[in-house]
């Protein structure tokens, strides 16, 4: 589908509805997707599509540079966290406004970004790299609990606690057989969690949406709630600290998805990311405060709006994620009679009879999701709770499987988790 005189915008990887968004503020769209994931049904909506290896940065920048060529494009974008490098390093090659691969890659490193905010005196969270159970004990000794996680990663794959001297051979024991032999060390920060969906309009930090978090000892999510329930004076350093980072890392345009952890010293940041928040969490910001985040970013990148201030509740939203015992699945049981509750908003199940249940070990191992609306948040989240017990997912144990997963088992891009990659600063 292509348009006379229409603006031509690269998107990278997503799905058909965000394909639909762009379309609709206005741009002819050049899709890059893998070949293997391509849904067809997106083909009604782009002028031309190209199917590569859509996580490889440099063969993309080199495709779009051939693309720019032929005819020039105002844009290179994505919205999935696969392709935000890959979409900046089209950007800086190709000289496009937008956010560029330095600040890509210092917020996909979670060690660049700690370092970054130190520097620029912004906060001073220690962190540092580790390798073995010394490297480990010392960061203890020195800082007290401890978080270790991949140096790149998301999910909260391969993030653990430290507590204290007595867990450090077990927790050291567990990243070597996990395969994390290369690992961000950071002083834990306690306190309830918070995720800042914000958008920034040429350097103008505004906040969408604060969503108060649940999560397992693991650090996987299992709930979100908007509004988040925060008073004026802690929004107020919430969003200080978020706007001086975002300069900080040097994001300009677009969503961000920043996670904040309210110590009692104040907030922390714990990471962000050049994108919208995943988990569904940009269809609760639509549901109560009436934003959608994708249509706004095409709309920005089309310049057919002006920066805005998302107005008041219109009462509350909750997610919840389902879960199960591992072992395969032997039936589904209370989705029906869910799904039919008029206070749903979504209803996802992940898995079916027969699927296997894994461990709880990071965000794809959940059994699925509830989106719930309610009068207020606590409402909201009290109905998602309710009605997550009526869905029963038995299982049985898998007697075929006993052996843990690796890190490299299981992720998209082992060896960015790893650390091995040196498609990162210092790697």
């Amino acid at each position: 589908m292509t348009h006379q005189n229409a603006p031509r915008i690269a998107v990278i990887g997503g799905k058909v509805a965000t394909l639909k968004k762009a379309r609709q503020a206005g741009f002819d769209i050049v899709w890059v997707y893998g070949p293997q994931e391509l849904d067809p049904a997106g083909l009604e909506w782009v002028a031309e599509a190209h199917l590569t290896d859509y996580r490889d940065p440099q063969a993309v920048a080199d495709l779009l540079a051939a693309v720019h060529r032929h005819r020039p494009l105002a844009r290179v974008v994505s919205i999935i966290e696969d392709g935000l490098e890959s979409a900046a390093a089209a950007t800086t090659a190709l000289g496009l406004p937008g956010t560029g691969l330095d600040t890509v890659r210092v917020l996909q490193d979670k060690l660049a970004f700690r370092e970054l905010l130190a520097e620029r005196g912004i906060e001073g969270v220690a962190a540092r790299l580790g390798h073995d159970e010394a490297d480990i004990r010392a960061f203890v000794a020195e800082f007290g609990p401890a978080v270790i996680k991949p140096r790149y990663g998301s999910g909260s794959l391969g993030v653990r606690l430290v507590q204290g001297p007595d867990a450090v051979t077990e927790v050291a024991a567990w990243a070597a057989e996990f395969g994390l032999h290369t690992f961000v060390m950071e002083q834990y920060l306690q306190g309830p969690e918070f995720s800042v969906e914000a958008f920034s309009f040429a350097g103008e930090h505004v906040v969408v949406a604060y969503t108060a978090k649940e999560k397992l000892d693991s650090f996987v999510e299992l709930g979100h709630v908007q509004p988040a329930g925060l008073d004026a004076d802690t929004t107020a350093r919430i969003d200080s600290l978020v706007s001086r980072m975002l300069d900080a890392v040097g994001v300009t345009d677009g969503p961000s998805h920043t996670e904040v952890i309210l110590t009692s010293d104040g907030p922390r940041l714990v990471e962000s990311h050049n994108r919208r928040g995943g988990d569904r969490i940009t269809d609760l910001a639509h549901e109560v405060y009436g934003t959608d985040i994708d249509a706004l970013g095409f709309l920005w990148y089309a310049d057919r709006t002006a920066p805005l201030t998302p107005g008041p509740a219109r009462g509350g939203g909750a997610i919840r994620f389902l879960t199960a015992e591992p072992g395969i699945v032997e039936s589904v049981t209370g989705a029906d009679e869910v799904r039919a509750d008029p206070r749903v908003v979504a209803l996802q199940l992940s898995v079916a009879p027969g699927d296997t249940v894994a461990p709880i070990a990071w965000s794809y191992d959940r059994s699925g999701l509830l989106i719930v609306r309610g009068d207020s948040a606590d409402e909201a989240r009290a109905l998602a709770h309710e009605l997550a017990a009526r869905i029963t997912i038995r299982t049985r144990p898998d007697t075929a499987s006993g052996t843990p997963r690796s890190i490299a088992a299981v992720a998209p891009r082992p060896e960015r988790l790893l650390g091995t990659t040196p498609s990162g600063p210092g790697s």
